[in-house]
């Protein structure tokens, strides 16, 4: 197929995603059309459309971090304009959806926020919303059934660890942080080639203090890498370094698809001893780590949707 020929869709960076969305409409041989965008006095967003989208299939790629407020509302003006405007179809692509970690009530009276935020896309008029590595993809398929938002999640896990493969980390031990997220660390060890296996956390009933296990692994003169949907903090990622190096890992390296990393996290995590520190641009994060793009995964979904 000659993706020149696709004059039908039309790609649109908003402004949480300019880089990324133009290196989607790259991969796909198409032009980009980047919204015109400020800030109004009042903290308040303006966006324009560059380019006529009636009669076209829009396709929005806006993440929503940082500034998670800003960016969802960012995406819901854009996705109701390309509606108002003519589109035939509406797809947002959401590399990172804030939210979704808030997927079922835990406690009493909590805000279900990943259901209201599907709320408002349904009523948007979004017809597809593209996720990379949702937190949760279970719960979000449950969500799902109540709204007529067709969700689609893809992984960026496979291109960090093909990354890591060729950089020295071929076979290496991949671990999760904790049991939940083995899914990621399977679909890596498929590309590196070694073992895998997840965190037990064990807590110092004294001092409180949690500590990282591995469960009977050896991994003296071994690699290691610690993978993770979501890096925030640092904290939990550097407690897994350093349990991996206790336990006679010789390099290990840290990877994840979101890369929010408030404060220090960065420096957290290098100070445990990961060296490298690999993650994604689902999240346009002014950081030193070593960013491996999720464009080209991204770019064969929205073919397939096609």
């Amino acid at each position: 197929m000659n993706y020149l020929e696709r004059t039908d869709m039309i790609i649109i960076p908003g402004p949480g995603s300019v880089k990324l969305g133009v290196n989607v409409a790259t991969e796909m041989g198409l032009a980009a059309h980047p919204v015109k965008h400020r800030i109004f006095p009042d903290g308040g967003s303006y966006i324009r459309f560059t380019s006529s989208v009636e009669g076209e299939t829009v396709v929005i790629i806006q993440t929503t971090a940082p500034n998670p407020n800003r960016r969802v509302m960012e995406l819901l003006f854009m996705a109701r304009t390309a509606h108002e405007l003519g589109a035939e179809r509406t797809i947002c692509v959401t590399p990172y959806l804030a939210y979704t970690r808030q997927d079922k009530r835990f406690m009493g009276g909590e805000v279900l926020s990943l259901d209201i935020v599907l709320n408002f896309l349904n009523h948007s008029k979004v017809d597809d919303l593209i996720l990379v590595d949702a937190h949760s993809e279970e719960s979000l398929r449950i969500i799902q059934r109540k709204h007529n938002v067709n969700v689609h999640n893809v992984s960026a896990i496979p291109y960090l660890a093909m990354y890591l493969r060729e950089n020295g980390f071929k076979g290496a031990y991949s671990l999760s942080p904790d049991k939940g997220a083995i899914h990621l660390v399977e679909s890596a060890a498929r590309v590196i080639g070694g073992e895998y296996g997840y965190f037990e956390k064990i807590r110092d009933r004294n001092t409180g203090e949690i500590e990282m296990k591995t469960k009977d692994i050896d991994l003296s003169r071994q690699n290691a890498i610690v993978f993770d949907d979501i890096i925030s903090s640092g904290n939990t990622t550097a407690r897994a370094v350093q349990g991996l190096k206790k336990q006679g890992a010789e390099k290990v390296a840290a990877a994840c698809t979101h890369a929010l990393f408030m404060e220090n996290a960065e420096n957290i995590i290098l100070k445990a001893g990961a060296n490298p520190i690999v993650v994604s641009d689902t999240v346009d994060a002014d950081v030193g780590a070593i960013k491996v793009s999720v464009a080209k995964v991204i770019a064969e979904k929205l073919l397939e949707l096609l």
